[in-house]
């Protein structure tokens, strides 16, 4: 297509208003392309910034494809936004503020969002039924559950040594650990050997857990084996619910573990506002928020 023919094509462009996210991403790369290089940089580095914060990460071949600029010219804007703190600059690309390069560790997640976590854990409990076999995935969300689980009588299948050492004082839960290397930073074994051990099991329901999730990524982790391990529970169980506070909605990180509407259901904190809670739902997701 010509640039005159291109150019004739822009009013048209951007006078289309998409109202969701993916339509909204659209757009955006076709008025780059459109626009190509006759786009002030200023004006470029926006639309860059804009298409990394909706994907959450981008490479620099992407990006100079997507823009009709040379790689140089790429390395040289993300460069600028990294220096306006507006994004960060990884090896042949870029990454979203709020995108997680690395797991949290456990103590720091432990230290916020208590109350919203124990609002989440007791509406998470209604979804549990006695005789039941349960998995629970590694976390500070999930660890509020067990605590609120110790007189039911239900049998608890965790990769995370916490939960296993809070269910052990119960007279009520039978508790199994998964076995396996033990990650220092989240403390809860990630290997093949749990791998192997849920691939033995049959679950009725299983919680996970997230340091991130959005609406284009789904549920993500900077980790691949702990990638692994929750896609292989999410497979050994009737049900998945995500267990996640509104703080970490946005985020993004390197695997997407899970889209929204593969999920049974959500249990997150009543702080979403109507917009979200719309987006979410519109995208396949099933959000409960305690009551």
């Amino acid at each position: 297509m010509t640039s005159a023919i291109l150019q004739a094509l822009l009013p048209l462009v951007e006078s289309c208003k998409p109202d969701d996210q993916q339509g909204k991403l659209i757009m955006l790369l076709l008025t780059s392309r459109i626009r190509g290089t006759t786009m002030l940089p200023v004006e470029r580095r926006e639309n860059i910034l804009a298409f990394v914060e909706e994907k959450g990460c981008a490479n620099i071949e992407e990006m100079a494809e997507r823009f009709d600029v040379s790689q140089m010219t790429i390395r040289r804007d993300i460069r600028t936004l990294e220096q306006e703190d507006k994004l960060r600059v990884t090896y042949g690309g870029a990454v979203s503020k709020s995108f997680l390069m690395e797991d949290i560790p456990y103590e720091k997640k432990n230290a916020v969002n208590i109350e919203e976590k124990k609002s989440i854990a007791h509406e998470a409990l209604k979804q549990i039924r006695e005789g039941q076999i349960v998995l629970l995935d590694s976390g500070t969300s999930t660890m509020a559950l067990a605590k609120l689980m110790m007189r039911m009588k239900v049998t608890v299948i965790t990769t995370d040594l916490k939960i296993a050492l809070q269910l052990s004082d119960s007279s009520t839960v039978k508790v199994f650990t998964t076995g396996g290397i033990v990650s220092a930073i989240t403390k809860a074994h990630t290997d093949v050997a749990a791998l192997s051990f849920l691939d033995s099991i049959n679950a009725d329901i299983a919680f996970l857990a997230t340091n991130s999730w959005s609406l284009n990524n789904g549920v993500t982790t900077a980790s691949n084996d702990h990638y692994y391990v929750r896609r292989k529970m999410m497979e050994r169980a009737n049900k998945t619910v995500l267990l996640a506070d509104s703080s970490k909605f946005g985020a993004s990180s390197m695997k997407t573990i899970a889209r929204l509407e593969e999920l049974d259901c959500i249990i997150t904190d009543s702080k979403f506002d109507e917009e979200n809670l719309a987006a979410i739902r519109a995208a396949g997701g099933n959000i409960i928020l305690p009551s």
